[in-house]
């Protein structure tokens, strides 16, 4: 209040005259300014000589006088304006663990409110600075290329909240800040700064992105890593046949001295005894991986390899007398469009025991469904002796083709070949009549690939020609992310920090490929609607004056994975916001990516705050990083795996964080990006 000691009837006319005064002091202070600006010339605002990083933060703010300087001559008549006690930046909805607001917009704005208890309008002036952890300022910030370096607000009333625009570009991402502010009248300054309010800005998605190659080749849907996973296709029912048999031994018929011989089930890893074999190349010297140096099954769309450990067994009365050890082999080769081959190979683990006279493996029968039909090779058809004595190591092998009819058009088989194998087992104890036994395949799976072998033939028209593929190994489509990073960039954020993990092997979640044209239209309109891509993207981010921004959905319009597709259309992750069914990409994680100094970013749409709860993603980038990623590629992709709709396959960015991220596996994302 003004500093009246006339008495209570003498007030009004004392505070007109204060009011006077003001308004005297204001046309001075501006007339003051006018001259200054005049005697150094017009250059002087963007003249930042006089610009000082290391003023005393604490110093009076009349000792910076930015909004003018003030006239004393008044000052033990008035009443001084005050800042706000709590001032804030925004836009933010959480502090971190050290206090700094984190400001989710490169759009950053200032506030606090200034009060005047004449009741005149003041200005705000925003002062920031670098901080260290603890919040101590350290160099101040140049906001506007002056000497002050300062943002000044307009004339405000009091009682208002003012809010401060920074502009782009003064402030850096991921960065320690501090501000204080200092209310002016016109001719008062407050005499200490408001208390410091600390804040960063740290966008909730901020990656990195590597330098584009363009030149670098699109990765082969062929050069993946076989896998022991066994994939079905959505909504595949359990098996080919109506229940897979529990694996058991095969034993021959007990004798009269209560003898049997068995082919006992096949051993784990870990039980099976330690192979001492030089390892097998002759029936699969074209499929390194496919070797008998220990258990194993392991799948490519292509190619399937079942290694098992399978012990020999003599007993007399259930228990065992001696026990050879084998390794049995069967690779089958999806090498001709309309027939398929089996690899079949057999060879001791270890020597033969002396326990054995000889124990020969003969090939019995092949079966198959339908139109397959196995072309029976005879005897003379295995590489190798088929039968072994003790103390021998060598290996046998014998190759089955298979046949099926591929001359009606438009249609899908399955099918599940299987093999048997005779064994006439001779022990060494003077009795020269063999035990027969047998083994057949399929009647000792073992854990969860038991469906591994199944195999789908078609003549449609989803691959080239016709042909078949292991229908429950899914394939892996590989992102060219050296290429076209900002597409590989938005999936990697999508697939690793979203619980639906769309495509991602590692945490077993495939993609399902959705074959509907008009469903794949209006996922992709729900998600990135007209106009979006334009209205929250950056131009910096396009390639040349041809390309043009693109909204970038994940997972895939194309998928039963889509954030687009609703629950009652079949899809398995609708995105929808409380209290509404239908799917929109206002309720996926928004980004876009934007070129800041010489790296391309992709970062969380300004002002939005993910929760990585969400089950989708969408992004502004670059039309030809979009496009290129899949489009062609994918489509190539596609026929050369025979994809039909609902078939599982997984999705490989090739973009990996190399332990960059700021936070690590956690939130914000802020990391810098390698592409493989």
């Amino acid at each position: 209040m003004p500093r009246d000691k006339r008495g209570q009837g003498q007030k009004g006319h004392v505070l007109s005259g204060i009011s006077r005064r003001r308004r005297m002091a204001s046309r001075i202070a501006v007339g003051v300014s006018m001259l200054l600006l005049m005697s150094v010339g017009a250059a002087s605002a963007a003249d930042t000589g006089g610009f000082d990083a290391h003023p005393d933060p604490n110093a009076a703010p009349s000792a910076r006088p930015a909004a003018g300087p003030e006239v004393k001559s008044i000052a033990v008549a008035g009443s001084r304006p005050v800042s706000g006690k709590n001032p804030t930046a925004a836009p933010s909805n959480r502090k971190n663990a050290a206090g700094f607001q984190q400001v989710i917009s490169q759009k950053v704005q200032l506030k606090n409110t200034v009060t005047d208890a004449d009741g005149d309008k003041s200005t705000l002036t925003f002062e920031v600075w670098t901080a260290d952890a603890a919040g101590t300022p350290k160099t101040k910030v140049n906001l506007n290329d002056t000497e002050f370096g300062v943002i000044v607000s307009p004339y405000m009333a009091s009682g208002s909240t003012v809010t401060v625009d920074v502009p782009a570009g003064r402030l850096s991402l991921n960065t320690n800040y501090v501000f204080h502010t200092s209310a002016f009248d016109g001719s008062l300054y407050e005499t200490t700064w408001s208390p410091w309010a600390r804040f960063r800005v740290e966008l909730p998605v901020d990656l990195t992105l590597p330098t584009p190659d363009y030149t670098s080749p699109q990765p082969s849907p062929f050069d993946v890593p076989p896998s022991t996973l066994q994939t079905k296709p959505l909504g595949a029912s359990a098996t080919l046949a109506a229940k897979t048999p529990k694996a058991t031994e095969q034993c021959s018929a007990t004798d009269d001295d209560g003898r049997q011989v068995c082919f006992g089930t096949q051993l784990t890893r870990d039980e099976s005894p330690k192979k001492v074999a030089s390892k097998m190349t002759a029936a699969v010297e074209d499929v390194p991986w496919c070797n008998t140096d220990f258990p194993s099954i392991l799948a490519t769309r292509q190619t399937e390899c079942d290694v098992r450990s399978v012990p020999v067994i003599i007993r007399t009365d259930g228990v065992p007398d001696a026990t050879a050890y084998f390794m049995f082999l069967r690779l089958i080769e999806l090498d001709g469009q309309n027939s398929f081959t089996e690899h079949l190979t057999v060879e001791p683990a270890q020597q033969i025991p002396l326990d054995f006279a000889e124990i020969d493996m003969n090939l019995g029968d092949h079966l198959c469904q339908g139109s397959c039909k196995p072309v029976q090779p005879d005897a003379s058809a295995w590489k190798g002796k088929n039968w072994w004595v003790p103390g021998e190591m060598h290996s046998a092998s014998i190759t089955t083709s298979y046949l099926w009819d591929a001359t009606v058009a438009g249609q899908k088989y399955l099918y599940k070949p299987d093999v048997k194998i005779d064994g006439a087992i001779m022990p060494s104890d003077g009795k020269i009549r063999p035990f027969m036994t047998g083994y057949q395949w399929s009647l000792d799976y073992s854990g969860g690939t038991s469906e591994l072998d199944q195999i789908r033939c078609d003549t449609t028209s989803a691959g080239p020609g016709t042909g078949c593929v292991f229908v429950n190994s899914a394939p892996t489509y590989a992102f060219n992310a050296k290429a076209y990073p900002q597409a590989a960039a938005h999936a990697w954020l999508i697939q690793t920090y979203t619980p639906t993990h769309a495509g991602s092997l590692s945490e077993r979640k495939p993609l399902y490929y959705m074959g509907d044209e008009s469903q794949n239209t209006r996922s992709r309109a729900r998600i990135c609607p007209t106009g979006w891509a334009k209205d929250n993207g950056d131009a910096s981010a396009l390639v040349d004056v041809s390309d043009e921004l693109n909204c970038d959905e994940f997972a895939f319009a194309s998928s039963y994975n889509s954030g687009g597709m609703s629950a009652a259309e079949g899809g398995l992750n609708p995105a929808v916001l409380p209290g509404s069914t239908t799917p929109t990409g206002n309720a996926c994680i928004g980004t876009y990516a934007k070129k800041l100094g010489t790296a391309v970013h992709l970062f969380s749409v300004n002002g939005t705050d993910p929760t990585f709860n969400e089950v989708c993603g969408r992004s502004s980038m670059s039309g030809m990083h979009n496009k290129e990623s899949m489009g062609g590629n994918f489509g190539t992709f596609m026929r050369a795996m025979r994809i039909m709709d609902k078939d599982a396959y997984w999705l490989d960015t090739r973009m990996t964080s190399g332990g960059t991220c700021l936070y690590g596996s956690a939130t914000p994302v802020v990391c810098k990006l390698t592409a493989q």
